[in-house]
């Protein structure tokens, strides 16, 4: 299929096999409306038809003992992703959302106390504590292995940084001076057992007039990559029990819709909530998937000129929220806590 091309428009072409999504060409000024009735309502309804089915499987629930072997066994090379040309490309994009929500929010130069629930390794909070001074950071995560690898990293770290070890669905586990700044980064939200417990936590602990960044995995993205490279039983875990498996071995994850991730956000007490996809030009394969994988299969990572121009288009494109479905990593929720008025 070829979209009717116009100046201005975004130019669809070509089924990607992978993703059931189609390439992107673009000139100057963007109309997302075609990718939007064409794409979309093509996979809402591939995702009704298989939800449709009458098979009815049971599908049972990892615990946090399952969920904390998971990652004491994925820790040894946890940040091996970064050399991933797929993967290094999605954290590019990651760090301009993050960059340019958090200098617009803080424009008034005040104090910045970062909250990273699920902090893992440390990554996202030694990236957002090195973006200037005075800041303050507290790193949360119930896995002590991971917090253990963060700590050499946030040495490096002009700010001053705390870690805690601790539940997000225990209120008291959390400190006591709240937070204005929130990051819950990947897939901390999808592998909490209770998340609307979670999420209501976190928004209680953000201060009046604060900002948080939620990522969850993408409806979509796992519809679109299970029904490639797994069987029937995984398809229908992720349109009847809304969860996903990428591999036999790792607890299930949660995944949503941007337009269900927004719901909950705002039933969980966040005032204004942006869900954003990324990326949204290029569709990973299976190969691409792969954490130590050096080389890509996707063209335009190989080429560094092409990477560069692809990544502009990027910046441009995930900024839209009506594109977030086509999110190939993850969704991004950019949530803010409005000053509370009383009467």
């Amino acid at each position: 299929m070829t979209s009717e091309k116009k100046d201005g428009d975004v130019v669809l072409s070509s089924l990607e096999e992978t993703s059931g999504l189609f390439r992107m060409s673009v000139q100057n000024q963007f109309d997302t409306r075609n990718i939007v009735l064409t794409e979309k309502g093509m996979l809402d309804q591939q995702i009704s038809l298989s939800k449709a089915r009458r098979t009815e499987l049971s599908f049972a629930r990892s615990s946090y003992d399952d969920v904390c072997a998971f990652f004491q066994e994925a820790s040894k090379d946890y940040d091996s992703d970064l050399v991933n040309p797929y993967w290094a490309f999605t954290h590019e994009i990651l760090k301009f959302i993050l960059m340019k929500f958090i200098t617009e929010h803080f424009h008034d130069a005040r104090t910045i106390r970062m909250f990273d629930a699920g902090a893992g390794t440390g990554n996202w909070s030694r990236f957002v504590l090195n973006l200037g001074i005075g800041m303050r950071g507290i790193m949360f995560d119930m896995n002590a292995n991971m917090l253990k690898i963060a700590k050499p990293k946030l040495a490096q770290v002009d700010n001053s940084v705390y870690i805690i070890e601790g539940n997000l669905e225990i209120p008291s586990d959390f400190p006591h001076q709240r937070s204005n700044l929130m990051l819950c980064m990947h897939n901390v939200i999808g592998l909490a057992r209770n998340t609307e417990v979670v999420l209501r936590n976190l928004c209680d602990y953000l201060e009046d007039d604060g900002l948080a960044f939620i990522m969850a995995m993408n409806k979509y993205h796992a519809f679109n990559f299970i029904r490639q490279f797994r069987d029937e039983a995984e398809i229908l875990r992720v349109v009847q029990d809304e969860t996903v498996k990428f591999k036999n071995d790792m607890p299930e994850m949660f995944c949503y819709t941007p337009e269900k991730l927004e719901r909950i956000l705002l039933g969980a007490g966040f005032n204004e909530v942006t869900v954003l996809g990324f990326p949204v030009t290029v569709y990973p394969s299976m190969q691409d998937t792969k954490l130590l994988r050096k080389d890509a299969s996707i063209f335009q990572l190989k080429n560094p000129k092409a990477r560069s121009e692809l990544l502009a288009l990027e910046k441009r494109l995930c900024l839209y929220p009506e594109l977030a479905y086509r999110g190939g990593s993850s969704l991004i929720a950019v949530c803010k806590k409005n000053v509370t008025v009383l009467d």
